[in-house]
């Protein structure tokens, strides 16, 4: 039973770390195509990839050049609807890896 309750952490750890990098892209293509950024997917893809945050951190250095030109009030409420989506996901990705020690230490 524990093995079942092990898988479930682990499948809902992974769920949110998908949608939290998910997330990520999709702010970091808002905020390019309202500086007016080049390849703002691509722009986004940079600053998801990295194992230590470094393509964010390529993705802030780049992006001080571009200010803000265009950006809708709809695109800002997104990307607050968005960061709150990360907020939870970070609360859900805690609870997933506590849950998987607590059932790896009992198998």
């Amino acid at each position: 039973m524990n093995y079942i309750w092990l898988v479930i952490s682990i499948i809902i750890y992974l769920t949110s770390l998908i949608i939290f990098v998910y997330q990520k892209y999709k702010i970091t293509v808002i905020d390019a195509k309202a500086r007016g950024m080049k390849h703002p997917k691509l722009m986004g893809i940079l600053a998801t990839s990295g194992n230590n945050g470094g393509g964010s951190f390529l993705y802030f250095l780049r992006k001080k050049k571009y200010p803000i030109k265009n950006i809708t009030s709809s695109e800002e409420e997104e990307i607050e609807v968005r960061k709150r989506i990360m907020r939870k996901c970070v609360i859900v990705s805690i609870i997933g890896i506590i849950c998987v020690i607590y059932f790896i230490k009992r198998i």
